[in-house]
């Protein structure tokens, strides 16, 4: 009986505690507080309530940037893809931003729609790195994009796999070596589902002229052997070598 009472009384008590938690982080939103509000992230990210969506996506389009900056992370944490839009619209009017906090804010951003996993994200992201911008901060911006794509093809993303493929082959061999990068780490929970094309193209790649690429190619190849890529680990056959 005693333990009978125990569990049905349980449910009430999360149900209560949680509701709190939910409380206390819509007043930590309203308050502006800046290290509350980064401290709030990882308990957003667990109790996702709907509450929370309106008062993050104002925060997102606030006059402060740090606010901002909270709240993209924030509405990665909670994976809702809703939030693909308005994140992209925030990119989009950021890149006229200039001062402290503005790079920061976009790699917010970036990350977010990464974490959040909607394969739709490489319509968004794959013009933009495909188009030729010169600049540390631009080829900045594009490396975290790569991470992104990489972090939607970890979840499952067919497309964000083939946009890196895609981008095995782009003219930056900083932007080729990380997109090989990304391709092997998407694969390491399902080495042997890696379709053939693929690896063929890192195989390829091993023998690139730059030797950047050649290495990244390599280590993506080892890579997958060793989380047991039977195919790849025949590539390193003695057949398979010159």
């Amino acid at each position: 009986m005693k333990a009978s009472k125990l569990n049905s009384s349980s449910p009430k008590k999360t149900s209560r505690f949680s509701e709190e938690m939910i409380e206390d982080c819509l007043q930590v939103i309203e308050s502006g507080d800046l290290e509350e509000l980064f401290e709030i992230i990882p308990r957003i990210g667990v109790l996702r309530d709907s509450r929370f969506h309106e008062p993050l996506i104002a925060s997102l389009f606030h006059k402060d940037t740090k606010r901002r900056e909270f709240a993209a992370y924030a509405l990665g944490a909670m994976g809702n893809r809703e939030f693909l839009e308005p994140l992209k619209q925030a990119f989009l009017e950021c890149q006229k931003m200039k001062g402290f906090g503005a790079e920061e804010f976009q790699i917010a951003v970036i990350e977010a729609i990464g974490a959040i996993g909607d394969d739709a994200a490489v319509d968004f992201f794959l013009p933009i790195i495909k188009k030729s911008e010169e600049g540390k901060a631009k080829a900045k911006l594009h490396r975290w994009m790569v991470e992104s794509l990489g972090a939607i093809a970890q979840q499952g993303g067919t497309r964000s796999l083939e946009a890196l493929l895609e981008l095995t082959l782009h003219k930056e061999p900083e932007l080729q070596t990380q997109a090989l990068s990304e391709l092997s780490v998407a694969y390491w929970h399902r080495p042997n589902e890696i379709a053939d094309s693929t690896l063929e193209r890192i195989y390829e790649l091993t023998r690139d002229r730059n030797p950047i690429v050649a290495e990244s190619a390599l280590a993506a190849l080892q890579s997958l052997a060793d989380v047991g890529c039977i195919r790849a680990e025949m590539l390193f056959s003695p057949k398979n070598d010159d």
